[in-house]
């Protein structure tokens, strides 16, 4: 793999981790009675709450441990 492919790939977990957070800003403009009926409509375990926390938990981890992440990749230089 080259290393722009690297370097493009851990922007788009940067910009993920980034839009994760947006979106969870944005959910939290709504008002707590409406979220709480979202909650009740969508009793799957993939609530719009659960993909927001653990979506941008996912994206900072693995921004934060990149290095581990991919260190069983080769690079191209």
């Amino acid at each position: 793999m080259k290393k722009d492919q690297f370097m493009a790939a851990f922007q788009a977990i940067y910009d993920m981790e980034d839009l994760f957070q947006k979106a969870k800003d944005l959910f939290g403009t709504i008002p707590p009675e409406i979220q709480q009926a979202i909650l009740e409509y969508h009793t799957n375990e993939a609530t719009i709450q659960h993909c927001l926390r653990w979506g941008l938990t996912a994206a900072k981890e693995i921004r934060e441990d990149w290095h581990t992440v991919v260190s069983r990749l080769g690079v191209e230089m």
